[in-house]
C-alpha cells in the first residue's frame, strides 16, 4: 500500500483515535484527512480542513468553510452544516484527483460520511471504500428533535453496507446491524477495537498513596458517566482528603460540569483541549484512569468501544469502570483495574483502595494488556479486501 492514495474522513478532535492517523500515514504515500467540526471545542482547536500527508509529513492544508452555531443549536443544524460537507467533500475530491490522479480509498468512521463515499464511488471519484463502524445512535431519544436527527442519520447509515468493506468495533453494533435486517443473520463481521500503542511509562516508583489523581480523558458529556464522580465526591474526599481530579476533552456541557465542580478549589482541574502529546503528559501524571460511562442501551457510548480506557493502559494507568463496555470485562478479568457499579460511592472508595494496595502489580498488568491491542497488529486487516465475503443483506 505504500505508494497508495487514501481519503480519510473523521470528526474532530478523534483523527487520531487508537492511532489510526498514525497507521494510515505510516502505510500509505498519500493520505488525505478531512476534519470536520461537529462541537465547538474552543479556540485552540481547528476544525474544517484537509490536511494532505505525503511520505508521513505534512504537506500542505486546505481551509473548507465551517458554519459555527452555539451548542444550543447543534443537533438541530446537523442537516444543513452535513449538506455542505457533502458539497465540499464532493469538491475538494474532485479536485485532489485532478492534482494528484486515482484516489484509491476513502475511508471513514461515521455513517453520513461512509454514505457519502458510496456517492463518491459512483462518481468515480474514489476506487473503493470502507466504514469502520464506531457507533450507534438509538433512535428513540426524550428529545423529539435528537431523535428525528437520528432517525435521519440511521436512513443514511443503514445503506453503508454497500461498502467495500464494513468492519465493526464490537459485537453488541453487529447484533444491532442484524435485528435491523441491514446485516443477514449469519454475516460473519470483522471486529477491529480501537487499538493502542506501546506503553512508555515507568511504573516502578515511588507513589505517594495519600494523594489519588483520578484522570477523565474524553468529550464533556453527561453520558459518559463524570457525574458519578461528583455525586460521590464527599465520601471520596473524606477517605482521600488530598485527592485531585483531572479532566481532559471539551464538550457540550463543559460548563455544566465546571458549574459543579466550583466550591472545591483546585480538586477538579479542567484542561479542555489538548495536544496529544499534552494529554499523555497529563495522563501520565495521574494515578487511575476512570471510564464511569452511564449503564444505559439509550446512550450512544453504550455501543461504542472505549478509547479512553485503551488510552489509560497505554500509559500504564489502572482503570476503574463500569461495566458498560465489552472492554471493561477484559481489565477485571487481567486484573488491570477495578470494575464498579455506576452510582454506588462506597464501591468508587473501595476500588481505589484496592487499587492502591496492588499498585505496581495493576500498572503492570495494564501494559501487559495494552500489548495486545498494539495498532500494527489490529488495524492492517480492515484495508484488505478480501475480507467481505459473506453475504451482508
Amino acid at each position: 500500500m505504500k505508494d497508495k492514495k487514501i481519503v480519510y474522513i473523521n470528526y474532530s478532535p478523534y483523527e487520531n483515535q487508537g492511532n489510526i492517523l498514525d497507521f494510515l500515514t505510516e502505510e500509505y504515500k498519500y493520505v488525505f484527512l478531512f476534519s470536520i467540526g461537529h462541537h465547538n471545542l474552543g479556540k485552540d482547536q481547528k476544525t474544517n480542513k484537509i490536511t494532505i500527508y505525503e511520505n508521513k509529513k505534512i504537506k500542505k492544508e486546505i481551509h473548507l468553510y465551517h458554519l459555527y452555531v452555539s451548542s444550543r443549536f447543534v443537533f438541530i443544524s446537523i442537516p444543513f452544516r452535513s449538506l455542505l460537507n457533502l458539497f465540499q467533500i464532493i469538491w475538494q475530491c474532485h479536485k485532489l484527483k485532478k492534482e494528484y490522479g486515482r484516489l484509491d480509498m476513502y475511508f471513514t468512521v461515521n455513517g453520513f460520511t461512509a454514505w457519502v463515499g458510496l456517492a463518491l464511488r459512483r462518481l468515480g471519484l474514489v476506487d473503493k471504500t470502507i466504514y469502520w463502524v464506531c457507533d450507534y445512535y438509538p433512535i428513540r431519544h426524550e428529545n423529539k428533535t435528537i431523535q428525528a436527527i437520528r432517525w435521519l442519520y440511521w436512513q443514511f447509515e443503514r445503506k453503508t453496507n454497500a461498502s467495500d468493506i464494513l468492519t465493526f468495533h464490537n459485537n453488541r453494533i453487529v447484533d444491532v446491524w442484524k435485528k435491523k435486517n441491514v446485516l443477514s443473520k449469519d454475516y460473519k463481521a470483522i471486529l477491529i477495537p480501537i487499538a493502542t500503542v506501546k506503553s512508555f511509562r515507568n511504573v516502578n516508583i515511588e507513589k505517594n498513596h495519600e494523594k489519588i489523581r483520578l484522570c477523565f480523558l474524553g468529550v464533556l458529556k453527561k453520558s459518559m458517566g463524570l457525574d458519578y464522580i461528583f455525586d460521590s465526591f464527599d465520601l471520596l474526599s473524606k477517605n482521600f482528603p488530598r485527592i485531585v481530579v483531572n479532566i481532559i476533552g471539551p464538550g457540550p456541557d463543559g460548563g455544566y460540569f465546571k458549574k459543579r465542580a466550583r466550591g472545591y478549589g483546585a480538586v477538579f482541574n479542567f484542561y479542555d483541549y489538548l495536544t496529544e502529546k499534552n494529554v499523555e503528559k497529563v495522563i501520565s501524571h495521574s494515578t487511575i484512569g476512570i471510564a464511569p460511562y452511564m449503564p444505559d442501551p439509550s446512550h450512544v457510548s453504550y455501543y461504542a468501544d472505549s478509547a479512553k480506557m485503551k488510552k489509560y493502559i497505554s500509559l500504564g494507568l489502572p482503570i476503574i469502570a463500569t461495566k458498560v463496555h465489552e472492554f471493561s470485562e477484559e481489565v477485571e478479568k487481567c486484573k488491570a483495574g477495578v470494575i464498579v457499579t455506576y452510582g454506588d460511592a462506597q464501591q468508587l472508595v473501595d476500588a481505589i483502595k484496592e487499587i492502591n494496595a496492588n499498585y505496581i502489580n495493576m500498572a503492570k498488568n495494564a501494559m501487559s494488556l495494552n500489548e495486545k491491542y498494539f495498532y500494527k497488529n489490529i488495524y492492517p486487516k480492515m484495508f484488505k479486501f478480501d475480507n467481505n465475503k459473506s453475504s451482508k443483506t
